[in-house]
């Protein structure tokens, strides 16, 4: 047989070798403190937040009186129009009133309708009613039938 291998397996090559890693030691000591935000930020901050949204309900408070202001000053002047204009208009009727009322209008304004005063007058006299009522006010069937039966005799 022959001195060669029957099967020829490939040799590893060599791995590269790694770095070697940096020593860590850890020191014993105390608390580490955190670097952040001091509390003294913090409470300034919640005391401005605060502020601002207190300031921001006086403002919204504000604009609402001052929009109701407004609208019950138009209301009012509107109000004050109307009654200027009732007074106007009362006053016309108490002068067109005042005038029709006058006696001597009247016969002028019937003598030129054609009209003339009556040459004789006669009045007629009424029976008293038969229907009576009580002291309340309410009709009385008694007291009505009492005056109906004094008036048939």
């Amino acid at each position: 047989m022959s001195a060669a291998p029957a099967y020829s397996y490939p040799q590893p090559s060599r791995a590269p070798q790694r770095a070697p890693r940096p020593q860590v030691r850890a020191i014993p000591g105390g608390r580490v403190r955190e670097q952040g935000v001091s509390p003294q930020f913090v409470t300034l901050a919640k005391l401005a937040a605060v502020m601002l949204v207190a300031f921001a309900v006086v403002c919204c408070v504000r604009i609402a009186l001052t929009a109701a202001t407004v609208s019950t000053s138009i209301e009012s002047q509107e109000l004050t129009q109307q009654i200027s204009q009732a007074r106007k208009d009362g006053n016309a009727l108490e002068v067109s009133q005042s005038a029709l009322s006058n006696p001597t209008h009247v016969r002028a304004a019937a003598a030129e309708l054609g009209m003339v005063e009556p040459s004789v007058t006669e009045t007629i006299v009424l029976e008293p009613d038969v229907v009576a009522t009580d002291e309340a006010g309410n009709l009385s069937l008694t007291q009505s039938l009492q005056r109906a039966s004094g008036l048939g005799e």
